[in-house]
């Protein structure tokens, strides 16, 4: 069985194209995985086995990709656009030529545009020469360190990387490694999936005698600047992953001087339409890499927009699109209305469950932690402010939450009186109580591994990571309380070892060490910074366990 896993941003003439071509023309098993990044879904289909999956927003490619595998059953895996197109059966080639090749674990076809020319199908790993330099140069005067399609390759060959447009891959290339690395929104994702697979001893291979025509970039150019953006975001971040925090420094010193070298050496060519174009992009890039290439500017959506309302002395947030709660407009008499059942008390929180409306709920306050934190709050956002919006940021992102509701706060003079926020009811229970009532076992562990890398992948560092602030549904793992929820960006070591040990503390007790080392196994798979420093990773993460134990566990 062949999983052909597709990302598309809506229905258009091309994607149909694509899968009328797969019916004409492919012979293999298979199972087609649509998976839609656009807010409006996909027109239903008649019954063609076609997979939907709707994400409702775009969540870039890898974390579509990854929902798709996650539904796969094929014991291989192709990754498609939905601009291409088949004029052969090149499918059973590529699976053929897998299953000929025992340390094989990647293969990608020749890409032509649909006039026959050929296209760049093989990618090279990115150093600072290629970024730096002009590329086309370098494969043309190093044809053998940098191939490419003027490398008249003309017979199957091992490569660095090959483009994700049409990339088949072993499904146990994706049990060793794991699945596409989530911190890419767009670009290089297949890139640093293939160097990773490569470090675990596969072979990536390039095969050009099979062909698929490619309507290269159709959707990205017209999102010109944010895909520049982008694509530079993507490029440190595999810099930084790969070679180390220093060569990511290094490479965005280097481009915002190639940014300002390009305003210079275009400004006289303003006075032509497509010469103002370019000065203009060249332009917004200098500005977004001196700001520190903030968040929102690329493709990736940022926090969305939402209401804010005053309503009886109350600042109220309202998700997008929802609207006021009127029967708990007197927050603190509807509190009361839950009954005398206590979710949770503490001296920072309490939270109770009741009826709103239709929906059950989990309405949780914030209490009064002292004169510090009441001075504190003047100059920053309440934590119901704080866990409103980290939640809206977990579910742009397609990382699990209950669904937040509302949350409210009071001021008088600047100063934080009480604060609010509700979430929907799920069916869950959290990890230590579901560990003490239904056991463990190393699905479990994985499962909880795998979140947590997620997590970290988008740069998310959830401060207090303690076993009770992850639910196990159902439908996988989410997290919850949200007001100490960051995203400084990925964790190196260090950060990543502080924020283990909230969760290590959690279960040092009841689950043996042994078992609590299948987590880390599967934390660092794929990620070969972190596999070879993953013994310190582990001296670090007791080290402050123990800290934690002595200063914060009964």
């Amino acid at each position: 069985m062949l999983s052909i896993i597709i990302v598309t941003m809506g229905e258009d003439p091309l994607l149909g194209e694509c899968l009328s071509s797969l019916r004409e023309h492919v012979r293999l098993p298979r199972e087609v995985i649509l998976v839609n990044n656009s807010p409006d879904p996909l027109p239903p289909g008649k019954k063609d086995g076609i997979v939907r999956l709707e994400n409702g927003r775009n969540l870039g490619y890898a974390r579509a990709v990854n929902r798709g595998i996650k539904a796969a059953t094929g014991d291989k895996i192709l990754l498609l656009n939905p601009d291409a197109r088949f004029t052969s059966d090149i499918l059973s080639g590529l699976a053929s030529f897998l299953d000929a090749h025992e340390h094989a674990g990647i293969a990608g076809p020749q890409l032509v545009f649909p006039d026959g020319s050929l296209q760049n199908s093989i990618d090279v790993i990115p150093n600072l020469a290629t970024e730096t330099l002009n590329k086309s140069l370098l494969k043309r005067l190093f044809p053998r360190s940098y191939p490419s399609k003027r490398s008249g390759i003309d017979r199957p060959v091992r490569v660095p990387s090959v483009i994700g447009a049409c990339m088949m891959i072993k499904r146990e290339v994706v049990d060793a490694v794991g699945a596409l690395d989530e911190g890419f929104f767009l670009y290089l994702e297949e890139t640093d999936f293939c160097r990773r697979a490569v470090n675990a001893g596969f072979e990536v291979w390039f095969l050009p005698h099979l062909t698929v025509v490619h309507h290269q970039g159709a959707t990205a150019r017209q999102f010109d600047f944010r895909r520049r953006a982008e694509y530079h975001r993507s490029m440190v971040r595999f810099f930084r992953k790969d070679k180390g925090p220093l060569a990511g420094v290094l490479l965005s010193a280097l481009s915002l001087v190639k940014f300002a070298v390009e305003v210079l050496g275009r400004i006289p060519a303003a006075a032509t339409p497509k010469g103002r174009h370019r000065l203009k992009m060249s332009s917004l890039l200098l500005l977004w890499s001196l700001a520190g290439m903030p968040g929102g500017w690329g493709l990736e959506r940022g926090l969305p927009p939402y209401a804010r309302v005053r309503r009886n002395g109350y600042t109220w947030l309202l998700p997008p699109g929802a609207s006021f709660p009127e029967e708990a407009a007197r927050i603190d008499s509807f509190m009361e209305t839950f009954g005398s059942t206590v979710l949770n008390r503490s001296r920072t929180t309490f939270v109770k469950s009741g009826q709103l409306g239709s929906k059950v709920v989990f309405l949780k306050r914030y209490n009064y932690k002292g004169l510090l934190d009441t001075a504190k709050n003047i100059f920053r956002k309440s934590r119901a402010r704080k866990a409103f919006e980290g939640a809206l940021l977990l579910e742009e992102s397609g990382i699990s939450t209950p669904h937040v509701l509302f949350a409210c706060e009071k001021r008088r003079w600047g100063i934080l009186l009480s604060s609010y926020i509700a979430t929907e009811w799920v069916e869950a229970l959290d990890l230590v109580k579901h560990a003490a009532r239904h056991g463990h076992d190393a699905e479990l562990i994985a499962e909880v591994a795998r979140f947590v890398r997620r997590l970290h992948e988008m740069g998310f560092i959830p401060v207090d990571l303690k076993g009770e602030n992850l639910l196990k549904s159902p439908n996988g793992i989410c997290l919850i309380d949200l007001d100490r929820l960051r995203r400084p960006g990925t964790p190196g070591l260090s950060a990543a070892a502080r924020n283990l040990s909230y969760l290590n503390a959690s279960f040092c007790r009841t689950i043996p060490h042994t078992e609590r080392l299948l987590f880390l196994e599967e934390y660092v798979k794929g990620n070969p910074r972190m596999e070879i420093r993953k013994e310190e990773l582990c001296r670090r993460i007791s080290r402050l366990t123990e800290k934690r134990l002595r200063t914060r566990h009964s």
